[in-house]
């Protein structure tokens, strides 16, 4: 399998769900793409960010006259269907489904015409750029791909050009995709089993470290290993990954 990567930017007031990861820095978002045929594509996208910006992501996507798909001067002009997934206080988990595409010129588009079938689209979204790979069966006509979107661009909109080669990284990026060591996973899973990083408190390190058989200092260290890794993991993962897909 092949991967392609490309970013597209954006000028403040081209796009409305772009606008929105403009004035919201804190906002950032990870989607992945079916494309099922030339005319229909599917989309599951998790955003994260202060409420209020979920707000304004989840109302553009459900107002079908303003277009946040398309990419040259052609409005979009398709079936839509948006769901919510899942809602909270700082994450939004949408579902959108595009048939009968008339016009509308996506990133999918393109794709569809020069590329081969089965492709899979994995994009990131933070502040004015959206970065693009594309999960494919073999690289022919990439350049013709790579040619049309970005000469056809509309006005507001640049295009990055990435990297061609063979893929690699293709899973999910959370913090549950993490390998721990044996011992600080182990050290983690019983914290947590016995209540430690539960409010109110009901466990100490001491506990936990005689139900283990280790010093109170080692469980203590493995812990903030584990943590480390883990927090890192999860603060770096958005603010980072699309621009290492450049590379």
């Amino acid at each position: 399998m092949r991967e392609l990567t490309f970013a597209i930017e954006y000028e403040p007031g081209s796009d409305p769900i772009m606008d929105v990861f403009i004035d919201r820095p804190g906002l950032h978002a990870h989607s992945i793409d079916g494309f099922v045929t030339a005319d229909r594509f599917w989309r599951i996208e998790r955003c994260s960010g202060p409420e209020s910006a979920l707000d304004r992501v989840e109302a553009a996507r459900f107002d079908d006259d303003r277009c946040g798909e398309a990419v040259t001067e052609r409005r979009c002009d398709a079936t839509r269907y948006h769901d919510v997934l899942e809602r909270s206080a700082n994450a939004l988990v949408l579902y959108t489904y595009l048939e009968d595409i008339r016009q509308c010129e996506s990133v999918h588009t393109p794709a569809g015409r020069h590329l081969p079938p089965g492709l899979i689209f994995e994009s990131r979204r933070r502040e004015d750029t959206h970065w693009w790979r594309i999960l494919m069966r073999s690289d022919q006509q990439v350049g013709v791909f790579y040619d049309e979107l970005g000469a056809r661009l509309r006005d507001g909109l640049s295009f990055r050009m990435g990297h061609l080669r063979d893929a690699s990284g293709w899973r999910r990026e959370s913090p549950a995709a993490v390998a721990l060591p044996e011992e600080q996973e182990r050290a983690l899973r019983a914290a947590v089993e016995a209540g430690y990083y539960d409010p109110p408190r009901e466990t100490t390190l001491d506990d936990i470290a005689s139900a283990l058989g280790v010093p109170r200092s080692t469980l203590s260290y493995r812990l903030r290993q584990a943590e480390s890794t883990l927090l890192h993991r999860y603060v770096d993962a958005d603010a980072d990954e699309g621009s290492r897909w450049l590379e």
